[in-house]
C-alpha cells in the first residue's frame, strides 16, 4: 500500500522546545492568581506579561523602488523585537514571497540567518509579465498574529525584454454606466497583428462575467463591451491568442471608472458623546482605494449650518462639535472631482467618557469629559503604552480631569492611551505618535568632490548618537543612479514602517511623509492619522484579564521534517523506525514514532532538496502510509491598493536601460535570442492536450513554467490562480468542495493527487487549469475542474516507490547570493566598449561599523553622469531606527 498525504499541522518547520511554550502558559497562570489583588498591581502584571512574550516584526530594505524583468530584487531583512525593536529575535528563518496582483505566489523563498543577518535576492525571469506585484515577508512565529502585520510592499515591475508581442488598452465611455475596452496588439516593431483571433474573459471577484472571441482588425484592435461591474470589486480582462503559432496571454486590471467617494467619521475617544465639545476626525476615500480631498458643511437635524470643514492632508481632517441629546447631524461634502454627497454622523450617546488629547511641539495635553448622565467611576486610571511597554499608570480623579506631559516620556512610535475603570474595561482610547527627537548623526564623506565614468569612489561613513558615542548595530547600504532611479521620499521606509505602519492595520497612504520632518504641520497631519486609523497591533479589551495569546506556531530556530505513520488498518504505527535520506546532500537521519505514530527530525537543508522517507512498523512491516506535515502558508492578500495607469516615460527609459544591461550581462545566449526576435520568429506552441484550448483554460508553459519557482507538479498546481490546498494535499478550484480530476498526457487519474508529487516541473511541457464548460469535456468527472499536464517528449511518469517509502521536497533555505560589482582598475577594463548601465551601483546588506562607528566602502561608477543617491537603513544595538540619504555628484 502506498500513500503520501500532506496535512496542516502547527508543529511543522519549527524547533522551539515545548518547555518554552509551557513557560508562557505558566506566566498566564501566575497572572490569573494576581487578578484578585489591587487594580494597579494587576495592570502592571498584565503589561509585564505582554512585554515578556516575544513578538517579532519584519522589515525588508530593498535596493530600489521598482524593477524590470531580468533584474534582481536585492533585500536585507530586519527581524526585530516588536516591543524594543532590538535585533534579538530567536527565529533563524524568514519567508519572503513575490506575489502578483491576482494573489498568486510567483516565488517563495526561505531565508536563513547567517553572520550578515537575513539577506538574499529574487531573480526576475526575463519572461515575467509586466505589472503590479507585492513583496511579503514574515517569520513562522509571526503567523501567530494577523497577516495585516506582515511586511508588505507594492512593486511595479516592467518588461522590455519579452516584448515580441505588445498589447495596450484604453477605455471608451458609451453612456453613464457602460464602457468599451479597446485592446491593440502589435509587435515590438509596431507591426499590427491583424486578422488574429483573440479569446477574452471579463472577471469580477474571481467570477467570469463575460467571455468570447474577437478577431483583430487591420490595426490589431479588438473592442470588448464591458458588463456593468461593481466599482469596488477586483475586476480584470484576460486576453489570449487563439492561434497555434503564437503564444501570448495578458491580464489587464480595470480601473475604477466611477469617481464616487466615501467619508468615514471618527469621534475622538471612540464614541460620539453629548459633551461640551468633541473633535470629529474624518477620512475621505475614492472608489479606487486612495484618498480624495473634500470640503463641506456640517448641519443639524433642522438643516442649520454649524460649521464648514475641509480635508487638510490625504483626505483627512477634523472639526469640532457640541453634540446635543436628541439631535442628529449630517454633512454635505464635495469631492475634488465635483461630486456632492450627504453623509450622516453616528448618533450621539448620552452615557460615556471621552479622552481628548493635543500634541503640540513636545507637549502632550489630555482632557477627560463625561456626559451629564454618566457617573464618575469608582476608580479611573489613565494608562499609556508604546508597543506593549507600559509608560504611564496614573489614577485620575473627578476634580483633576486634565493634565500635560512631555513626549520624552515615551519611546518613538505609536503610544496608546486608555482610560480604564476598576473592572479593567477600556472606556476611551486615543493613539498619539511620538517622533524620534534625537536621531543618530550620520556623515558620509567622499574622497573627491565629483567623479567621472568608471571612476573609483571611496566613501568614509561614520555614525554617532546625540551624545557623540559611536553607533553599533546592523545596517545596509544601497547606492542608485538618479538617471534611472529617483528615490520616493513618500514611500514606506524603515522609519515609517517600524515606527508607524507595522503597528497599524489597514493602508497608510504616503507613509514616508510622516517621518520626513518634525514641523508643526507634520505633527498635526500625523495626528489625523492616529484618529482615523484606530486598528492597532495591541487590541486591549480588559487589563484585568490575561492577554489573549494565540501561540499555535513555534519559533523556527532550525529546520525539521515531521509527520505521522499509519498502519495497514489506518491506526497509528507506534514505535516505528523512520529513516530520512537525501543522498545528494549527504543527509541521513533516523528516529522512531511516538505513541501517536508521530515523528519529527531536526535537520538542515537547502531549497530543492528531495528526501527519501522510509518507515516501518515496530515489527518491520512495510505496508504503512507516511503522512508528511505540510507547512501552513497564509493566504496572500495585498495591504495596499495598486495605482492604475500607464507607465511614465521615466519608467520606459529605465526599462530600456534594464534590457540593454541584461543583454550585456547575458552574453551570446541572450544576443542569439534577441536575433530570433528581430527576424520575426515567434514562439511555437508546444504540443497540447486534447482537453485544453478552451476559453476557461489557464495554461502556463515554457519559460513561464520554468520560472514558476516550483519543484514538483503539486507545488506548481498549488500556486495557480484560484487554487487552494486544504488538509495537506486536497486541491480545490475556486473553493469547490470537490477535487478536480488529474489528466497527464491525456490519461485521466481520479482521486490520485499523490501522482503530482512524483512529477518534477522540469519534466513538464505545460500545465493547464480547466474550469467550467472547458472541464465538461471530461463529463461528470470534470464537475470540479481539471488539472491537465503535458510531459516533455521522452519523459514518462516515474515509477511509484515501494511500500513504506515516499519522497518529499519541502521548502528549504535559499543559498545566499552576492551582489556583483565591476572593477575598472586597468586601462583595458576602463576602455571596454560594453556599456555599464547599472541602476543599482552598490548594494551591501551588512555595513560593518568599527568600534569608532566608522566604515569605508568602495565601488566604481557606471557610465552615467547623473548623481548617485546613497541610502543607509538599519537598527542599532539598542533598537533605535536609523535612516540617512545623501547624494554623490558626478561630472
Amino acid at each position: 500500500m502506498y500513500s503520501k498525504i500532506y496535512r496542516m499541522k502547527s508543529k511543522t518547520t519549527f524547533s522551539m522546545n515545548r518547555g518554552s511554550m509551557a513557560f508562557f502558559f505558566g506566566m498566564l497562570f501566575c497572572f490569573t492568581s494576581l487578578s484578585g489583588q489591587n487594580t494597579q498591581d494587576t495592570i502592571l502584571a498584565y503589561f509585564n506579561l505582554l512585554e515578556k512574550v516575544p513578538q517579532e516584526k519584519l522589515y525588508l530594505h530593498l535596493d530600489k523602488p521598482f524593477y524590470g524583468a531580468g533584474e534582481k530584487i536585492w533585500f536585507k531583512g530586519y527581524l526585530v523585537n516588536s516591543v524594543t525593536h532590538q535585533d534579538n529575535t530567536q527565529s533563524n528563518f524568514i519567508i519572503t514571497e513575490l506575489v502578483n496582483r491576482s494573489d498568486s505566489i510567483v516565488e517563495r523563498k526561505k531565508i536563513r540567518r547567517d553572520s550578515l543577518g537575513f539577506h538574499n535576492a529574487f531573480t526576475l525571469p526575463p519572461t515575467l509579465p509586466a505589472g503590479d506585484y507585492y513583496l511579503r515577508g514574515y517569520s513562522n512565529w509571526m503567523l501567530n498574529q494577523e497577516p495585516e502585520f506582515f511586511y508588505s510592499r507594492n512593486l511595479k515591475i516592467g518588461n522590455s525584454i519579452d516584448n515580441t508581442i505588445v498589447s495596450t488598452i484604453e477605455y471608451q465611455q458609451e453612456d453613464e454606466s457602460h464602457y468599451t475596452a479597446r485592446v491593440r496588439f502589435t509587435s515590438n516593431t509596431q507591426e499590427a497583428f491583424g486578422n488574429t483571433t483573440i479569446r477574452y474573459r471579463t472577471i469580477e471577484n474571481g467570477k467570469i462575467k463575460d467571455k468570447g472571441k474577437r478577431k483583430t482588425d487591420e490595426s490589431g484592435l479588438i473592442s470588448i463591451s464591458l458588463p456593468v461591474l461593481k466599482p469596488i470589486a477586483a475586476r480584470q480582462i484576460e486576453v489570449e491568442f487563439d492561434d497555434p503559432q503564437y503564444i501570448y496571454k495578458r491580464t489587464f486590471y480595470l480601473p475604477s471608472f466611477t469617481k464616487d467617494f466615501d467619508v468615514k467619521f471618527f469621534p475622538e475617544g471612540g464614541a460620539l458623546l453629548t459633551v461640551a465639545h468633541q473633535n470629529i476626525a474624518f477620512k475621505a476615500q475614492g472608489s479606487d482605494g486612495f484618498s480624495t480631498e473634500i470640503e463641506g458643511f456640517l448641519f443639524d437635524a433642522k438643516g442649520d449650518t454649524l460649521t464648514a470643514f475641509r480635508s487638510e492632508h490625504d483626505g483627512m481632517g477634523v472639526f469640532t462639535l457640541n453634540p446635543i441629546a436628541g439631535n442628529s447631524y449630517y454633512v454635505i461634502a464635495k469631492s475634488s472631482d465635483g461630486i456632492t454627497k450627504r453623509f450622516d454622523l453616528p448618533a450621539a450617546e448620552e452615557k460615556g467618557i471621552a479622552l481628548s488629547m493635543t500634541h503640540y511641539k513636545k507637549e502632550i495635553r489630555y482632557e477627560i469629559q463625561k456626559t451629564e448622565a454618566t457617573q464618575w467611576p469608582q476608580k479611573l486610571f489613565l494608562i499609556a503604552h508604546t508597543r506593549g511597554k507600559l509608560a504611564i499608570l496614573q489614577p485620575v480623579s473627578a476634580d483633576r480631569t486634565f493634565g500635560r506631559m512631555n513626549d520624552s516620556l515615551f519611546n518613538a512610535g505609536i503610544t496608546h492611551f486608555m482610560l480604564i475603570d476598576q473592572q479593567g474595561n477600556a472606556l476611551s482610547e486615543r493613539l498619539v505618535f511620538v517622533p524620534d527627537r534625537n536621531p543618530h548623526q550620520w556623515q558620509i564623506l567622499a574622497d573627491k568632490p565629483t567623479y567621472g565614468k568608471r571612476e573609483k569612489v571611496s566613501l568614509q561613513i561614520s555614525a554617532k548618537d546625540d551624545n557623540g558615542t559611536p553607533v553599533e548595530g546592523s545596517f545596509s547600504v544601497s547606492i542608485t543612479d538618479r538617471r534611472s532611479i529617483q528615490p520616493d521620499s513618500l514611500a514606506d521606509n524603515i522609519l515609517s514602517n517600524l515606527l508607524l505602519t507595522s503597528d497599524l492595520k489597514g493602508y497608510v497612504e504616503n507613509p514616508g511623509y510622516y517621518v520626513l520632518q518634525q514641523d508643526l504641520r507634520t505633527l498635526r497631519t500625523i495626528d489625523f492619522l492616529m484618529m482615523t486609523h484606530g486598528w492597532r497591533r495591541h487590541h486591549i479589551q480588559n487589563v484585568l484579564t490575561s492577554p489573549s495569546l494565540n501561540l499555535t506556531n513555534y519559533m523556527e530556530k532550525g529546520q525539521t521534517i515531521s509527520g505521522r505513520i499509519k498502519g495497514f488498518f489506518g491506526g497509528n504505527a507506534k514505535k516505528g523506525p523512520i529513516c530520512i535520506l537525501a543522498p545528494k546532500q549527504n543527509i541521513v537521519a533516523t528516529t522512531t514514532t511516538d505513541d501517536k505514530g508521530e515523528f519529527i527530525v531536526n535537520t538542515s537543508f537547502r531549497d530543492s532538496t528531495t528526501f527519501l522517507v522510509q518507515a516501518r512498523t515496530k515489527r518491520g512491516f512495510a505496508g504503512v502510509d507516511i503522512v508528511i506535515d505540510a507547512p501552513q502558508y497564509p493566504v496572500a492578500s495585498p495591504k495596499s491598493p495598486f495605482h492604475d495607469g500607464t507607465s511614465t516615460s521615466f519608467m520606459e527609459d529605465y526599462l530600456l536601460n534594464t534590457r540593454d544591461q541584461y543583454y550585456m550581462e547575458g552574453g551570446m545566449r541572450v544576443y542569439n535570442l534577441k536575433e530570433v526576435v528581430v527576424t520575426g520568429s515567434r514562439k511555437k506552441a508546444s504540443s497540447e492536450s486534447i482537453y485544453t484550448g478552451g476559453i476557461n483554460t489557464y495554461t502556463i508553459e515554457g519559460d513561464r513554467l520554468e520560472g514558476f519557482g516550483a519543484q514538483t507538479a503539486f507545488d506548481a498546481v498549488s500556486r495557480l490562480p484560484g487554487v487552494s490546498v486544504t488538509n495537506g494535499n486536497e486541491i480545490h478550484i475556486r473553493n469547490n468542495p470537490e477535487q478536480p480530476v488529474i489528466v497527464i498526457d491525456d490519461v485521466v487519474y481520479e482521486d490520485d493527487n499523490d501522482i503530482l508529487t512524483m512529477i518534477q516541473t522540469s519534466d513538464m511541457s505545460s500545465l493547464s487549469l480547466l474550469r467550467g464548460a472547458d472541464a465538461a469535456i471530461l463529463g461528470s468527472r470534470g464537475s470540479a475542474g481539471a488539472i491537465v499536464i503535458t510531459l516533455k517528449d521522452g519523459k514518462d511518469l516515474p515509477a511509484r516507490p515501494a511500500q513504506g517509502i515516499i519522497t518529499c521536497t519541502p521548502l528549504g533555505y535559499s543559498d545566499s547570493v552576492e551582489f556583483y560589482q565591476p572593477t575598472y582598475d586597468t586601462p583595458e577594463k576602463k576602455n571596454d566598449q560594453r556599456s555599464d548601465l547599472r541602476s543599482t551601483i552598490y548594494w551591501n546588506p551588512s555595513l560593518q561599523l568599527n568600534a569608532d562607528g566608522k566604515a569605508t566602502i568602495e565601488y566604481y561608477t557606471p557610465d552615467s553622469t547623473a548623481p548617485e543617491d546613497i541610502i543607509i537603513e538599519g537598527v542599532d544595538k539598542n533598537g533605535k531606527i536609523c535612516r540617512t540619504i545623501q547624494t554623490i555628484n558626478k561630472k
